[in-house]
């Protein structure tokens, strides 16, 4: 039995269909009006207007720096918040290289991990209930080579990607998080 690439592709496209029916994906931040002025709208848009007043915590290391520039990118548009603000993220921010791979032989190491770990707490600010609190981490991986510069180089490039991926999974469930509390903890 063959199968012609016509019907190949109305399979595939009737699969993908199927598949993306039940998707009820849709943007942290709808701005749609009345809905995004409402901070207790029972669905996702009341989050926008929650937009630009979520404060984070200072950076007291450069990979904590990475991590709270990150989140005030993704949870306030890149700018600093304004007041009154709503809520509070505190965060604690580590990192560390882990060697993986050394060279046979000299014992200098050949591949390693950049990990960062964010703990984090959500505070709401009008009665300083902690609403949510976690830790996200993120690895990346890199080469080590006998060249001093392009071995410091990657380092801080696996710092700077490893501190963004894990600002965005924590600005993820700190969205997620606020979301909840504005619907009224449904």
């Amino acid at each position: 039995m063959s199968w012609s690439k016509s019907a190949v592709r109305a399979l595939a496209l009737a699969s993908l269909l199927a598949l993306s029916a039940g998707c009820t994906v849709q943007p942290l931040y709808k701005s749609d009006g009345a809905a995004a002025r409402d901070l207790k709208s029972p669905t996702l848009p009341g989050l926008a207007a929650a937009k630009g007043r979520i404060g984070i915590s200072a950076a007291d290391t450069r990979t904590a720096q990475i991590v709270r520039n990150r989140l005030i990118f993704a949870l306030n548009g890149g700018l600093e918040p304004r007041s009154p603000l709503l809520y509070e993220v505190r965060q604690t921010v580590s990192g560390g290289e882990t060697v993986v791979s050394i060279q046979s032989g000299s014992g200098v190491p050949a591949a390693s991990l950049y990990r960062v770990t964010v703990a984090y707490q959500v505070v709401r600010l009008s009665d300083s209930a902690v609403i949510d609190k976690g830790s996200r981490f993120a690895s990346t991986p890199f080469d080590r080579t006998n060249q001093l510069y392009a071995a410091s180089r990657a380092l801080l490039d696996a710092r700077e990607t490893a501190g963004k991926e894990a600002a965005e999974r924590v600005a993820l469930s700190v969205a997620t998080a606020i979301a909840k509390d504005l619907r009224g903890g449904v």
